[in-house]
């Protein structure tokens, strides 16, 4: 395993070698280094310095970069998928088109970071500085973090779906059904089964095949088909729309809704995740 102590990474990235994967670099100093390209998947830089560093294009995923400092940093196109900055400094930095899948930024600063059009499905900004920061494009789904409170589109961001046509995820209507009633249940404790149910019917998207599920007095959902069966990437984005809103109309009474289903993850976006993973 690589270490900071026998090798010096520009001197060697000048040289030609662009893998430095998994390496040991904790508190390594790389302030303005010229790094296009680079890997370091997997590498350990908490605490590093790299203040100014050009690491455009760079294969950063699953990295440390606990309390590092890259303000001032440019990772535009950088591939952040799992990365850990927690308490990180991204004052300012470039990271124009990074793909921050399922990146944990916890108590990262990230005034004036420049994350337009970046790819934060799944990722985790709760208890980020966000200030001044641009997120003008930035792609989020039901599983990206945030405050409670925070509403994305106001940063500009633009919630997307995990689904595609060609996706071959595997999720049956009856687990659909289970999840859509767990939220209901939450929902009843508040405002009432008849209250709850009314709610269902109020939200539900003018597609005719949704017709054929109903909510009773309970709260249980029925469907006159077979609950085993494969719902479609088409029927998953109907049920998308449809929870979506539901618990928008009912957080106007119960606030914490989002948060709740969220810390749950009771969405269709975690359901499809938790399927194919």
């Amino acid at each position: 395993m690589l270490t900071s102590s026998v090798f010096d990474i520009q001197e060697r990235y000048n040289r030609g070698e662009r893998n430095f994967s998994k390496a040991q670099l904790r508190r390594i100093d790389l302030r303005k280094a010229q790094l296009r390209g680079i890997n370091l998947e997997g590498a350990d830089l908490s605490y590093a310095d790299l203040r100014d560093a050009d690491l455009t294009g760079a294969n950063l995923s699953r990295c440390y970069f606990n309390e590092a400092n890259l303000t001032g940093a440019n990772l535009t196109g950088a591939n952040l998928t799992g990365a850990y900055f927690i308490k990180a400094y991204l004052i300012g930095a470039n990271c124009h088109k990074v793909i921050a899948k399922e990146a944990n930024f916890t108590g990262s600063f990230l005034s004036k970071a420049n994350f337009t059009q970046a790819d934060l499905t799944g990722a985790i900004l709760s208890g980020a500085y966000l200030s001044s920061g641009v997120f003008r494009d930035a792609k989020y789904d039901g599983t990206t973090r945030l405050d409670r409170g925070l509403n994305p589109e106001s940063l500009g961001m633009k919630k997307v779906s995990i689904l595609t046509p060609e996706g071959g995820v595997k999720v049956t209507l009856g687990e659909v059904i289970i999840y859509f009633e767990a939220i209901a249940a939450i929902v009843s404790k508040y405002l009432g089964n008849t209250i709850t149910a009314k709610y269902f019917e109020e939200t539900r998207p003018e597609v005719e095949w949704l017709h054929n599920f109903s909510m009773d007095k309970k709260g249980k959902v029925h469907f006159p088909g077979s609950l085993t069966a494969p719902a479609t990437a088409l029927q998953l984005k109907w049920f998308e729309k449809w929870t979506d809103a539901f618990i928008k109309k009912c957080s106007l009474v119960i606030q914490d809704l989002p948060a709740i289903v969220e810390e749950k993850k009771l969405t269709v976006e975690h359901l499809v995740k938790r399927t194919i993973a």
